[in-house]
């Protein structure tokens, strides 16, 4: 018996409206890509013309305020308006009120600050189709800064040119980012000085260029804490050098220790801090004697300054705060009946003033060696890397004696258990001073206008800068 199969025909009405469907999805898809292109790329196009436009109306009202208002007596908010009109296609800047300087800078002070925002509405073509609104608002904002291009508002600790202090060569030219650790002890500073300032800039206190036989005024504690925290600062502190022209700055030398001065440095850890930099070569005694970088100096000769991004402060050997690792220490040791050819380790002559047999020799500095009191060569080799020596003389006993020192935080730490070590990275140097030309008039004094972001350290250099 046959059977007969007959194949089902597809329904040509069932797929009916599949097409409108397609192209409605299509068209979405169109429209989303136009709305991409042209609206989202609208928008995207005037937020860089409005950043363009407030980063120069910044720079333009900083300038403004950097003068006096003999010279310019536009407000921060006209001269920030006309550059941002200048910039921004169709904006009305007169409309809201832009540009904010802090109450008493503008025109009155060295430095300072400005911030401006700008908003302005981008029309939208084709997201309205997608129901969005038909327009969208773009806002922007900027901050600028002025000040004389080598004055600062610093902390009262000085940082000595070249590597007289730690691990970084104090120089113009020291990169930023540049990580460096520098030592503040009384043997590097002697006669119980440990590197601070005195930033009066008034009689009776004065201490910030002063001539060089003044009689120095000393400061207490307090007033140092106020300085590090930069609370009652005396404002911007002027330095007379230039490369062309070398003007000394002559600044009072602080002398005593206080933990609290530490401690309070210690809570400004993650900011930006400007230190006075100082050529120790320079440096005088109180009858105005040159006495250099070893002496014992009564006013050190500042040429600069330095921001630093202050990474920690180290004021002991120890614990949280210690700066660890082992300062110079002697080691002596024998061995009896060391054959010909035989290798020792340093690391096993053991007692308290060796170093232990797990040191990290990577962290180990080893001087002056010497076996049976002669150098490396005479009757042994010296391998400075796996740190042994390879007896070559006569079977016998063997003297051995060395320096060494290991690395903690701050490299290998002194002496002196009165030290402190702080870790900075570099932001920027600048040496030179905003007064060169000390006899001519104030308006000669440039001023240094520049963009700044206060969320990022040490951009604004210094300048306290609200968001």
């Amino acid at each position: 018996m046959m059977r007969t199969f007959l194949r089902a025909r597809s329904d040509p009405d069932g797929e009916r409206g599949a097409t409108v469907v397609i192209v409605a999805l299509a068209l979405i898809a169109m429209f989303g890509m136009v709305v991409l292109v042209v609206d989202v790329g609208g928008l995207l196009w005037k937020r860089r013309e409005l950043v363009n436009g407030s980063d120069a109306a910044a720079l333009s009202a900083a300038a403004t305020c950097s003068l006096p208002s003999t010279v310019d007596n536009r407000t921060a908010e006209v001269a920030a308006d006309e550059l941002a009109a200048q910039n921004v296609t169709g904006l009305d800047p007169t409309t809201a009120t832009n540009a904010f300087v802090p109450l008493g800078l503008c025109h009155s002070t060295s430095a300072g600050w400005v911030r401006v925002n700008y908003s302005q509405n981008q029309h939208l073509f084709f997201a309205p189709v997608l129901g969005f609104p038909n327009n969208n608002g773009v806002t922007t904002k900027a901050y600028a800064i002025w000040a004389p291009p080598g004055s600062a508002n610093p902390v009262p600790i000085v940082v000595y040119t070249s590597e007289f202090q730690g691990s970084c060569d104090i120089t113009a030219n020291l990169p930023p980012g540049t990580e460096c650790y520098m030592w503040y002890d009384n043997d590097r500073f002697t006669n119980s000085a440990f590197g601070f300032l005195n930033l009066n800039v008034s009689d009776p206190q004065k201490g910030w260029d002063v001539a060089k036989d003044a009689q120095c005024p000393n400061v207490g504690s307090s007033q140092r804490d106020d300085w590090i925290n930069q609370t009652g600062n005396p404002g911007d502190l002027p330095v007379h050098y230039t490369t062309t022209n070398p003007v000394p700055t002559y600044v009072c030398r602080v002398s005593g220790l206080s933990s609290s001065d530490w401690d309070t440095l210690r809570d400004r850890v993650g900011d930006t801090i400007t230190l006075p930099m100082d050529d120790c070569t320079q440096n005088v005694d109180k009858n105005g004697n040159v006495v250099g970088c070893a002496g014992t100096p009564d006013k050190y000769d500042i040429i600069g300054f330095i921001d630093f991004e202050l990474q920690n402060v180290y004021d002991q050997a120890s614990g949280p705060n210690g700066w660890g690792g082992v300062s110079q220490t002697t080691c002596k040791g024998s061995v009896n009946n060391v054959d010909p050819n035989t290798t020792i380790s340093l690391l096993t002559m053991g007692g308290g003033q060796c170093p232990a047999a797990t040191t990290d020799l990577s962290k180990l500095h080893v001087s002056n060696l010497t076996v049976n009191n002669q150098p490396p060569g005479a009757t042994y080799t010296y391998d400075a890397n796996a740190q042994t020596i390879t007896w070559t003389g006569t079977r016998q006993k063997i003297n051995i004696q060395f320096d060494w020192s290991l690395d903690g935080n701050c490299g290998p730490p002194p002496g002196n258990s009165s030290a402190v070590c702080i870790k900075v990275k570099t932001v920027q140097v600048r040496l030179g001073g905003s007064n060169p030309c000390p006899s001519c008039t104030p308006l000669s004094n440039i001023r240094a206008v520049k963009l700044c972001d206060p969320s990022v350290a040490g951009s604004c250099n210094g300048i306290n800068v609200q968001p």
